[in-house]
């Protein structure tokens, strides 16, 4: 496929159909690594993966796929950074007041925090994912976090991503899918500016 031929695909309806129906063909596997994959390299665009998939399996599986694919991949980090690095990585923090005051933070009043920021569709997951791991929080509270909190962020983007084919015959609900992603990209930012104050206090 050449550049033409793959902008020909991202920007027509028909295009996008076939893309959809190319990745369908991959089988359902591929769509749920590459969502747990983006909890290991955060720079993989999760609303991208989660838009085909969504529009890949449809909206029940689409969303099944990328929810337990989230999860999974958010608890691994977690897992493998509280085993393997925790140790060593809290004398480090030790060391650093703005960082100590982040994990008490997180230990004092972390649990609707933390719902509410890793729910955001543009809160830096693999950050948090980290800092929990650091922290005093129970394995099994921060799964019940991600549970909650992934199935609300994944239906915020099944709002905005979900069936992207009709965008190109209604400029309306393009419209609405717009202002919907923008206004949450400034709550995003507002929420994470608040938690920043609430540490510097």
């Amino acid at each position: 496929m050449d550049v033409q031929d793959l902008f020909e695909r991202l920007t027509t309806q028909e295009g996008l159909k076939l893309l959809f129906e190319d990745f369908e063909s991959l089988g359902i596997i591929v769509g749920f690594l590459l969502v747990l994959g983006e909890a290991f390299l955060p720079f993989l665009p999760l609303f991208a993966i989660v838009i085909i998939n969504l529009n890949s399996y449809g909206i029940i599986l689409g969303f099944l796929t990328s929810y337990s694919g989230t999860v999974l991949g958010s608890y691994l980090v977690f897992l493998i950074v509280r085993y393997f690095f925790r140790g060593p990585a809290q004398r480090y923090i030790a060391k650093h007041e703005k960082l100590s005051k982040m994990l008490n933070f997180i230990e004092q009043r972390g649990v609707v925090f933390l719902v509410i920021l890793i729910s955001l569709p543009f809160t830096p997951s693999s950050v948090v994912n980290v800092i929990a791991a650091l922290s005093n929080l129970r394995k099994s509270v921060y799964l019940f976090i991600l549970v909650v909190a992934k199935a609300i962020m994944i239906l915020l983007m099944s709002v905005v991503g979900y069936d992207i084919t009709s965008f190109f015959t209604s400029p309306l609900q393009l419209t609405i899918s717009i202002v919907f992603l923008v206004l949450l990209y400034f709550f995003s930012k507002w929420y994470q500016k608040y938690i920043n104050s609430k540490l510097e206090k």
